[in-house]
C-alpha cells in the first residue's frame, strides 16, 4: 500500500450552512477514510470534532485546530498559514480541500474541489466583494493548485476553457448516492405529513434555481391538475426572503394553498420524500452536477430539468428535458414526467440503474486518490 501521507481539510465544513457541499464533503470523507483509514488526517475545527469522530473509522487521525467554520475571513487565514505550518510538521504529502481554496503555498502539495465556476457569471446577485475575492481564488488556484477535482465533465470542460488550466490537471470525482438511498424507509419514522400527490422541487433560495420558474410550470400544469401540490424542500440553502417571495407568487398564481415549503429535513427523511413524489422538477438555469436529481433518479421518481449542461449530462437520456429554460417549456417536461410511471416506467428503471451504477462515493474516492497521486485501494 501506498505510504504518502495525505491531509484533508474540513475547517469550512458546517452542517447548518452547506447544502450540496456539505453532503459531497461528508460523503467523500467518509469514502476516503473508509478505504485506507491510516492515510488520513483530518483538520477539523473543535465546533465539529465530535461530528467526525462519531462518523468516521477509529483509524482515522484528526487534529483539532482553526477557527470556528463561521468566521470565514479567519478560516481562510489560518488555511494559508498555520494549517501549512501544521501539515508540513506533521510530515504531509498533500492536503486535499474538498471545498474552493487558493493555495499561496507550494508545499505541500495542495489538491483543490472546484465545484463549479457560478461565480464566474451573471447568474448570482452576491456582493461585488465576494465575487472579487472568488474571481481571485479561481484564477489563483488555475496556477498554484497541484490538481483541481471537479464534480461533473461539464465542469472540467469550462474549468480547462475558462481557468486555463491543462486538461490532464482537472479531475473529474462525481457526488455518489447517500446510504439513506439504499434503505427502505420504516413506517414508524417521523412522517412528513406530505399531499397525497406532489410534485417536487428541492433547492437552495439562490436566484439561478429560479424556484419561481417552478411554481409558473406547477400553475400551468396544476390547472389540469387539480389534485396535484407543489412541495419545495432544500430553501435553506441561499437568500432569507426568496422563500416569502416565492409564497407572495403562489398567492398571486392563485394556488397558494397547494404549496408546501418544507423546513430543513434530516437526511434520513430525504428518500421518503422523493419516493413520495409524483415527480421532480428543476428550473436550475446553472448546475454543476445536481445531487437531488440523482437522488429523485435512485427511487423511480420522474424527473423534468431545464436543460443546464450538467443535468444534461447527469440525466443521461433518463429523464424529461424542457426545451429552452421557460416556465411553458419546463410545464410540457413536467406533463411528461407525471405520466411517465405508466408510459415510460423502462426509462425509470435505466435512471435507477446508472445512478446506482455510476454515482457512488467509492468511485469518487477512487478518482480522488488518483487525483492525490497515491495508489487506489481497492476494497
Amino acid at each position: 500500500m501506498d505510504d504518502r501521507r495525505i491531509g484533508i481539510s474540513l475547517l469550512a465544513f458546517s452542517p447548518h450552512r452547506l447544502a450540496g457541499a456539505g453532503t459531497y464533503t461528508v460523503g467523500l470523507t467518509k469514502a476516503l477514510t473508509a478505504r485506507a483509514p491510516g492515510r488520513y488526517t483530518l483538520f477539523v475545527p473543535s465546533r465539529h470534532e465530535n461530528l467526525w469522530r462519531q462518523s468516521l473509522p477509529p483509524g482515522v487521525r484528526i487534529v483539532v485546530c482553526g477557527p470556528d467554520p463561521e468566521r470565514r475571513a479567519w478560516r481562510v487565514a489560518f488555511e494559508q498559514t498555520g494549517l501549512c505550518r501544521l501539515a508540513r510538521q506533521l510530515g504531509l504529502h498533500t492536503v486535499f480541500f474538498p471545498h474552493l481554496f487558493a493555495p499561496r503555498w507550494k508545499s505541500p502539495c495542495a489538491v483543490v474541489t472546484v465545484y463549479d465556476l457560478l461565480l464566474l457569471s451573471n447568474l448570482t446577485d452576491f456582493p461585488w466583494y465576494k465575487r472579487l475575492y472568488h474571481r481571485w481564488a479561481y484564477r489563483t488556484v488555475g496556477e498554484r493548485a497541484a490538481h483541481i477535482v471537479t464534480i461533473s465533465e461539464f465542469c472540467r470542460r469550462d474549468i480547462v476553457r475558462r481557468l486555463g488550466v491543462p486538461p490532464e490537471c482537472v479531475s473529474v470525482a462525481s457526488p455518489g448516492l447517500d446510504a439513506e438511498f439504499d434503505v427502505v424507509p420504516l413506517k414508524t419514522e417521523r412522517s412528513l405529513a406530505l399531499p397525497e400527490r406532489y410534485l417536487l422541487a428541492v433547492a437552495g433560495s439562490y436566484p439561478h434555481k429560479r424556484l419561481e420558474t417552478v411554481l409558473d410550470a406547477f400553475t400551468s400544469v396544476g390547472h389540469a391538475d387539480p389534485t396535484l401540490h407543489l412541495v419545495v424542500a432544500g430553501t435553506y440553502a441561499g437568500e432569507g426572503d426568496a422563500v416569502p417571495a416565492l409564497v407572495a407568487a403562489a398567492h398571486r398564481n392563485g394556488v397558494a394553498d397547494r404549496v408546501l415549503v418544507l423546513p430543513r429535513l434530516e437526511r434520513s427523511e430525504m428518500r421518503r420524500l422523493f419516493s413520495g413524489a409524483a415527480a421532480l422538477a428543476s428550473a436550475s438555469e446553472f448546475e454543476g452536477f445536481g445531487i437531488p436529481v440523482i437522488e429523485a433518479m435512485a427511487v423511480g421518481c420522474p424527473v423534468a430539468a431545464s436543460p443546464a449542461e450538467a443535468l444534461v449530462e447527469v440525466l443521461g437520456g433518463c429523464g424529461w428535458l424542457a426545451g429552452d429554460f421557460s416556465a411553458p417549456a419546463l410545464a410540457e417536461a413536467v406533463r411528461h414526467a407525471l405520466a411517465a410511471r405508466d408510459t415510460a416506467p423502462e426509462r425509470l428503471r435505466a435512471a435507477a440503474n446508472r445512478v446506482r451504477s455510476r454515482y457512488t462515493w467509492e468511485r469518487a474516492a477512487q478518482a480522488v486518490e488518483t487525483a492525490l497521486g497515491v495508489t487506489p485501494v481497492h476494497a
